[in-house]
C-alpha cells in the first residue's frame, strides 16, 4: 500500500543545506541494505525545504526511520511507526454532491405537506419547500449535466428519517421510517437503483447521538415514567428532578401559556374517553400525552400542566433536565452504552444496507456516550451486513462529522493491524476548507466552526503548513477518501464568503486538486449565495439554471465545476500523488503546489490574493517536471512555456480568476 511520509530537517535540528537526499528505511527495504530496493524510497525536496514521498510500503503498522545523505539514520534514537489504511476504491475517485431533500426539488406533487411555502420564498426554521426523493430521482439527466458521468460520483444526503416537528430531519422521530413528506422506502429504492443504474454510489446522513421529542421511546418514557422499557434510552433524564422538565412554555397570556391547547381536552363536552388526551405546543408540532386525563375535568391549565406524573413543561428560560446536544431542549441525547440503544441503531442502519445503501455520514459522532467503542462496533456490525448482503465490506464508506483534526479525533480514523478501518474511513476536511477560505476571505474563524473570531487572514506561509500538517495528520488511505467539503448546510455558502468570483473560483480549483475528494453543496454549481442557517439553506433555483444564457456569473460558476470535474477523471495525479510546494511568497500573497505521477500525468496549481502588477515567475528547477516544456491551462485554453526551468505568468493570466491550473500540453 501506498504511505505519504514528511521529512522536516529543522525539526530534528538538521541544516538543510547538508542535506543533499532523504529516504525512508524499513524492513520493506531491509533497513537501507538492499541498494535496489532503497533507491525506489527516496523522498522529493519541495521549495519549502520540506522532503515529501509517496511510496509502497508493507501493509499494516510497522517501524521505519529517514537516512540521510545515505549515512546519517533519523532518529539516532527509537523509531517511527507508519500505519496504512485501505479506503473504498470509489471512495477515492468520487466527486460528491450534497443535497437536502427538502430543498432540492418536488417530484411528487400529489403529497400533503405541513407548512409549506413557495419555493422562491427565504427559508425559515419552521415551513417546507415540498422537495422529495422523487425529485431527486427525476433530476438524474440534470446530474448527467453537470457530472458528464455519473461514474466515479456521489451522492450525500441529509437525514430522509422521520421527524415531522423539524424542517431539516436532524431531530429524528423513528430511524427506521422515511420521513412522509420525502416518501417511502420504495422511493428511496428507486433512487438508489437509479444511481446504481450509472454507476454512482449514495450514501445518508444518521444521526444518532440524540433524537427529536416526539420520538416513540421518549414520549413512552413522559407516559410510563420509569416503567417504560425505553427508560435507559436517554442520558440523565433526570437530573435534578424526579419529573422530567421540558422547557417548552412561552410567556402566560389570559391564564395559559401561547404555544399551547388541549387534545381531546377532558374539559370539554365533546371529551371522548376512548381516546387520548395530550397537550398540543406550537400547533401539533409537539403532542405530549396527558395522562389519566379524566382525574383534569375540572382543572386549570396550570393543574393539567403541573400535575402530569412523570414530566412537567417549563418556561423556555428553564434548563431541561436531561442531557441534550448543544442545550437544545428539544434534541435529548441518547444513552449509547445501552445494548438495546446500541441494537435499535445497528438494525436500522443495517436496513439501510439492505436496500443498497453505500455508506454513511454520521452527525456529530465523537459526541456519542462512548463513542470509540460504539463506533467500533457500528463498523463491526455494517461490514458484517455488507457480507450477508452479497456485498464487498471494503467498500462500504463512513465519513464522520468532525471538524477538527487534532485531539483524539484521528484515532476515529485509524485501522486494524491488517489496515481495515475501524470506525471511518473519513471525516469531513472542515480544516482545508478553515484554512483555505481564511486566506482568501481575511476571516479568522472560530476553531471548529464557521462563526468569525477576528479579521486579518492567515500568511502564504501558515497556509502551505497548515495544508501539510493536516495531511500529515492521518494515513494516506484516508487522505484520499477525505470529505473535503468548502459548504454546508452547516455553513456559509462560498459564494456569500468571498463575494469576488475571481477568488471564489481559486478556491474552487484548489478544492479539486488538492487530496481528497470534492463536495459540491447542492445550488454552489450555479452560484447559489447563502449566509448562516437558514438562509444557506434555500430551496434550489432551477430558474437560473434553466436560464444559464441570462445569467453570466453563474454560467462561469457552472462551466467551471464541469471543466473541474472533467479534469479530476483525467488526471489520476489529483487522486494518487502527494502535494509539493513550488511558491510561498508571503508580500505579494502567492501560492504554487504541484501534483505529480509521470510526465504525462501531474499539474501545477497557482492561486493570487489579489491583483498584481508585474510578471510572475514560478521555479519548476528540480522537479520531476521541470524538463516538461509546453503547459496549458485547461480552463482557458493558454499555453505556457517552460525557459529555462521557470513558468512566467502575466497580471492579466489572472484577470478572470486568482487561481489557474496548468498540465502538461503533450
Amino acid at each position: 500500500m501506498e504511505e505519504l511520509f514528511y521529512f522536516h530537517p529543522k525539526q530534528y535540528s538538521v541544516d538543510s543545506v547538508y542535506v543533499q537526499s532523504v529516504h525512508i528505511i524499513g524492513e520493506f527495504n531491509k533497513w537501507g541494505k538492499d541498494e535496489k530496493k532503497l533507491a525506489k524510497f527516496e523522498l522529493t525536496e519541495d521549495k519549502t525545504g520540506r522532503w515529501v514521498g509517496l511510496f509502497d510500503v508493507t501493509e499494516g503498522k510497522r517501524f521505519y526511520k529517514f537516512l540521510i545523505n545515505r549515512n546519517i539514520v533519523c532518529p539516532t534514537m527509537g523509531l517511527f511507526t507508519y500505519s496504512t489504511v485501505y479506503t473504498p476504491e470509489w471512495a477515492k475517485k468520487a466527486v460528491w454532491y450534497q443535497i437536502m431533500v427538502d430543498r432540492f426539488f418536488r417530484g411528487d406533487l400529489s403529497r400533503n405537506i405541513p407548512n409549506l411555502i413557495s419555493w422562491d420564498a427565504p427559508p425559515d426554521y419552521f415551513n417546507n419547500f415540498g422537495g422529495d426523493l422523487k425529485g431527486i430521482t427525476e433530476k438524474t439527466p440534470y446530474f448527467k449535466n453537470l457530472f458528464g458521468s455519473l461514474e466515479n460520483k456521489a451522492f450525500y444526503l441529509n437525514p430522509i428519517h422521520k421527524s415531522l416537528a423539524s424542517n431539516h430531519k436532524y431531530w429524528t422521530e423513528d430511524f427506521e421510517v422515511i420521513d412522509p413528506q420525502f416518501g417511502d422506502e420504495q422511493d428511496l429504492k428507486e433512487l438508489i437503483d437509479a444511481l446504481h443504474k450509472e454507476n454512482a454510489r449514495i450514501i445518508l446522513d444518521l444521526v444518532y447521538n440524540h433524537t427529536g421529542l416526539n420520538h416513540y421511546a421518549f414520549l413512552d418514557i413522559l407516559k410510563n415514567g420509569r416503567d417504560s422499557k425505553y427508560h435507559g434510552w436517554y442520558r440523565k433524564l433526570t437530573h435534578h428532578s424526579e419529573k422530567i422538565e421540558i422547557p417548552i412554555l412561552e410567556n402566560y397570556a389570559g391564564g395559559k401559556p401561547q404555544n399551547i391547547e388541549f387534545e381531546n381536552d377532558p374539559r370539554k363536552e365533546d371529551f371522548d374517553f376512548e381516546k387520548e388526551s395530550f397537550i398540543s405546543v406550537w400547533y401539533e408540532k409537539y403532542k405530549f400525552p396527558i395522562i389519566e386525563p379524566e382525574k383534569f375535568k375540572d382543572s386549570s391549565v396550570e393543574e393539567i400542566l403541573n400535575h402530569q406524573p412523570h414530566y412537567k413543561l417549563t418556561p423556555l428560560s428553564e434548563q431541561p433536565s436531561y442531557k441534550c446536544w448543544a442545550n437544545l431542549f428539544e434534541i435529548p441525547e441518547l444513552n449509547t452504552k445501552n445494548p438495546e440503544v446500541k441494537k435499535h441503531l445497528f438494525d436500522a442502519a443495517k436496513k439501510l444496507i439492505r436496500l443498497g445503501i453505500d455508506g454513511f455520514r454520521l452527525d456529530v459522532p465523537d459526541l456519542l456516550e462512548d463513542a470509540h467503542n460504539f463506533w467500533r462496533e457500528f463498523r463491526q456490525e455494517m461490514n458484517a451486513e455488507m457480507a450477508l448482503s452479497g456485498r464487498n465490506p471494503d467498500e462500504l464508506y463512513i465519513v464522520g462529522e468532525i471538524w477538527t483534526l487534532d485531539g483524539i479525533n484521528p484515532s476515529f480514523v485509524c485501522a486494524d493491524d491488517n489496515g481495515k478501518p475501524l470506525r471511518y474511513d473519513a471525516l469531513m476536511n472542515y480544516p482545508v476548507r478553515e484554512n483555505i477560505l481564511n486566506f482568501f476571505s481575511g476571516e479568522i474563524l472560530n476553531k471548529g466552526a464557521d462563526s468569525v473570531c477576528r479579521h486579518g487572514g492567515i500568511s502564504v506561509e501558515d497556509l502551505d503548513k497548515n495544508l501539510h500538517e493536516n495531511l500529515s495528520g492521518v494515513s494516506w488511505g484516508t487522505n484520499q477518501a477525505q470529505f473535503n467539503v468548502f459548504s454546508s448546510h452547516d455553513t456559509r455558502r462560498l459564494r456569500t464568503i468571498l463575494k469576488d468570483d475571481r477568488k471564489l473560483k481559486a478556491v474552487l480549483m484548489m478544492q479539486f486538486t488538492f487530496p481528497g475528494a470534492p463536495v459540491i453543496y447542492y445550488g454552489d454549481e450555479i452560484g447559489m449565495q447563502g449566509g448562516v442557517d437558514p438562509a444557506n439553506r434555500a430551496a434550489m433555483k432551477w430558474n437560473i439554471y434553466e436560464d444559464l444564457l441570462h445569467h453570466k456569473e453563474e454560467a462561469e460558476i457552472f462551466n467551471l465545476y464541469k471543466n473541474l470535474i472533467d479534469l479530476r477523471k483525467n488526471y489520476d495525479c489529483f487522486i494518487n500523488s502527494s502535494l509539493l510546494t513550488l511558491k510561498v511568497h508571503n508580500h505579494d500573497k502567492i501560492y504554487a503546489y504541484a501534483r505529480y505521477k509521470n510526465e504525462s500525468d501531474c499539474a501545477i496549481m497557482v492561486v493570487v490574493k489579489h491583483n498584481f502588477k508585474e510578471n510572475l515567475h514560478l521555479d519548476i528547477s528540480d522537479m520531476h517536471f521541470e524538463n516538461i516544456e509546453s503547459w496549458k491551462d485547461p480552463i482557458s485554453g493558454k499555453s505556457y512555456l517552460n525557459y529555462g526551468k521557470n513558468i512566467t505568468f502575466k497580471p492579466e493570466d489572472f484577470s478572470e480568476s486568482f487561481g489557474v491550473i496548468l498540465v502538461p500540453e503533450l
